[in-house]
């Protein structure tokens, strides 16, 4: 029975094995294709250490891309510019993945058959273990997937997706432990980094004040030195300014009272029986997590809900609904299912606050409206025409996805910083997160290197807070020998009119609040005899001197006990390191031909 069960779910399998195995099918064949296309039907979208990819191993790889992005967000239409971040992720990731073939091709990393048919009995591809036919009581039964394979009438087919998957993966894998093979961890690194993880230190520090008002001189041949040794840094990337017009999709009262009217709809068909909780709550919940149990949020206790949701349960009859509640969240409709002692179950509708249909349809309406007269006579006209505020002089960055008053928006930096884009041309509306975007270009700066003028006031600050930190040190050198030195650090700071503080207990790993972060001051907060006072020292951008009030040493006997898994976990962080270090070498030094562009650029002038 379980057998002729399965079978007749097998063209199922092979539906979840092609969206499973897609993206290694999918290059397999683009590549066989490839070979024969036309350039114009199948064009080259880039070069890869003279490797071509043509465009349709690219178009199905950011539609594989993009579909997987619509599932993990229950299926929503992504905003223009949520496609925009899946593009590029989707494209650095089909370059990723030429240059690991590449390797694994140089490498000579191959596999086996018996290999593959030892992959297959032990590790199933994961897809196929989420399969409902090939579970008991929702676990992966491995007998079930055993014996659906061994029958002899198993589609060929589906044993070559299967094979394919296999011999894409394993190489991969081979070669990812290769690259994680980091190098044997001393017992005196791992004590080392086990004490950094564990000794702590409290500390009363003294501040050294006063300093603020230092007067530096910096002379402008030190300024222009320092400007040709750093002139890397004062790279200007390039700039578009433009003006903009926003159409928010934030709901507003008529959306907050439709959604209102939504709830007490729904209540009152509960209350009248034409609609019971848990149908309610699978149609219309929006949240996830309780939507398919019927909406049960759990067991609580007095002060355990919200005090909105404590108010409004409190008194509620077993079984009754109560009036909407409004929460960030949205509104919501709460039952209580029971009551034990002073204790209740709990199930919820949540309803969230979102654009009306009629709000939606107003918006969309002013946006077709603002958008017919923008395209002929500018952003302005538009703006005055129909008393819509738009943003001028806003400056747009190249690698910069932010936008002033939007967001993030980065398709519509793309477009304006565009060299095909026209200045004073108006752009279709981009979608993100905030809602719905109009730009006009009014113009574009290159980009290039600032000169020594544009950044000479930032150049001497930097050399003039230099010159102030280390003037600071030697003033508290000075003012510290001023004191008596046997009196202790708070007597000696009241003399000076120094503040004092405290931090800790603190490791070497964490941030000490007055100390900073690997600074000079936590440093010796860790190498200073108890009870004994430093400096002046670095405290990441103020000058302090400290005194350890207690330390913790690490526990020897704790590090033998531990000693084994953290070796295994410095290895693993290593191997990880490793392995992302060796793909952005990969990168570095391959030679990558993007051809996007030029094919925009043709497809425009056609």
């Amino acid at each position: 029975m379980m057998m002729s069960s399965i079978r007749a779910n097998t063209k199922w399998i092979m539906i979840i094995l092609a969206v499973a195995f897609a993206a290694w099918l999918v290059l397999d064949w683009v590549q066989s294709r490839d070979t024969q296309a036309a350039a114009g039907a199948n064009p080259v979208i880039a070069v890869v250490n003279g490797h071509e990819i043509r465009y349709v191993r690219w178009s199905n790889t950011l539609q594989l891309a993009l579909n997987n992005a619509r599932a993990i967000g229950g299926g929503a239409v992504l905003t223009d510019e949520e496609t925009r971040q899946v593009e590029r992720t989707a494209w650095d990731q089909m370059i990723r993945d030429l240059l690991i073939e590449q390797e694994i091709e140089r490498l000579g990393i191959k596999v086996t058959d018996s290999e593959i048919q030892q992959a297959f009995r032990l590790s199933p591809p994961p897809d196929l273990m989420r399969y409902p036919a090939f579970m008991t009581d929702g676990v992966f039964d491995y007998a079930k997937y055993l014996q659906f394979f061994s029958d002899p009438s198993v589609d060929e087919q589906l044993l070559v997706q299967i094979e394919s998957y296999y011999r894409q993966t394993l190489p991969r894998a081979r070669l990812s432990q290769m690259l994680q093979q980091g190098g044997a961890i001393s017992d005196a690194e791992l004590w080392q980094e086990f004490r950094y993880r564990n000794e702590t230190a409290t500390v009363t520090f003294a501040t050294v004040t006063g300093t603020g008002d230092i007067r530096v001189d910096v002379p402008d041949s030190e300024m222009r030195r320092y400007y040709r040794d750093h002139e890397e840094e004062y790279e200007r990337p390039a700039t578009a300014t433009i003006s903009m017009a926003n159409f928010p999709t934030v709901p507003g009262a008529r959306d907050t009272a439709y959604v209102r009217a939504l709830a007490d709809s729904i209540r009152a068909s509960v209350l009248a029986g034409t609609l019971s909780f848990e149908d309610a709550a699978l149609q219309s919940s929006a949240d996830e997590s309780s939507r398919d149990s019927g909406g049960q949020l759990g067991r609580f206790g007095p002060g355990m809900l919200l005090p909105a949701f404590e108010e409004a349960t409190v008194d509620l009859d077993t079984g009754s609904v109560s009036e909407p509640v409004l929460s960030p969240q949205g509104f919501h409709l709460l039952q209580v299912t029971e009551r034990v002692g002073d204790t209740v179950a709990v199930s919820h509708i949540l309803l969230p606050v979102e654009l009306s249909p009629e709000g939606e349809d107003a918006l969309f309406d002013l946006m077709d409206e603002f958008e017919g007269i923008a395209l002929i006579d500018g952003l302005a006209a538009a703006a005055d025409s129909l008393s819509v505020t738009i943003a001028t002089g806003v400056t747009v960055t190249e690698g910069f996805d932010f936008v002033p008053g939007a967001g993030a928006l980065g398709v519509a930096v793309d477009w304006a910083l565009d060299p095909l884009t026209p200045l004073d041309e108006v752009s279709e509306f981009f979608q993100n997160a905030t809602g719905y975007h109009i730009v006009e270009v009014a113009g574009r700066a290159p980009g290039g290197t600032f000169s020594f003028d544009e950044v000479r006031d930032q150049v001497r600050e930097t050399l003039a807070s230099e010159k102030r930190h280390e003037a600071a040190l030697e003033a508290g050198r000075t003012r510290w020998a001023e004191v008596d030195v046997s009196t202790s650090l708070e007597e000696a700071a009241a003399d000076l009119g120094w503040t004092v503080g405290t931090a800790g207990p603190f490791t070497r790993r964490q941030f000490a609040a007055g100390l900073g972060r690997d600074t000079e001051a936590v440093g010796a907060a860790f190498a200073l005899p108890a009870e004994q006072i430093a400096g002046p020292l670095d405290a990441g951008g103020t000058v302090v001197f400290v005194r350890v009030d207690e330390r913790i040493e690490a526990s020897p006997e704790l590090f033998v006990a531990v000693r084994e898994q953290l070796r295994s976990q410095m290895q693993l962080q290593a191997g990880q390191a490793n392995a992302t270090r060796w793909i952005e070498g990969l990168r570095e030094i391959a030679t990558i031909v993007d051809l996007r562009d030029r094919l925009n650029r043709q497809a425009a002038a056609l």
